[in-house]
């Protein structure tokens, strides 16, 4: 199966660097940034509607290639690799609780192109 790298562009970074509470990502991987909903909350509200629309849309693209089963997905930023279909659910827990912590008190803010 081949490998697929992702990128994880700001302001999605910013968001995961700023939860990175409990080790490193590059001795823990995802289990470095905390999933707690307050700390998610918090640079929500730091970033404001504009950045957390744009993690909101870089997340979904995100999880729409790691769906993707026809290949094996690696992030060198989160330290993670979809070697197995465990580790595939494990990424895609983590980021649904960051989606849902991001699009909450969302209601009809949408990013505006232009």
């Amino acid at each position: 199966m081949p490998d697929v790298s992702v990128e994880i562009p700001s302001p999605l970074q910013e968001c995961f660097l700023h939860c990175e509470v409990e080790c490193v990502r590059e001795c823990c991987g995802i289990d470095a940034i905390t999933t707690d909903p307050e700390v998610i909350a918090a640079w929500r509200r730091v970033a404001g509607p504009a950045k957390v629309a744009d993690a909101l849309l870089q997340l979904a693209e995100l999880v729409a290639v790691v769906e993707d089963r026809t290949h094996n997905t690696s992030s060198v930023f989160l330290n993670h690799y979809t070697c197995d279909e465990s580790a595939r659910q494990m990424l895609l827990e983590f980021l649904a609780i960051f989606r849902t912590g991001l699009a909450t008190d969302m209601g009809g803010v949408r990013r505006q192109e232009g």
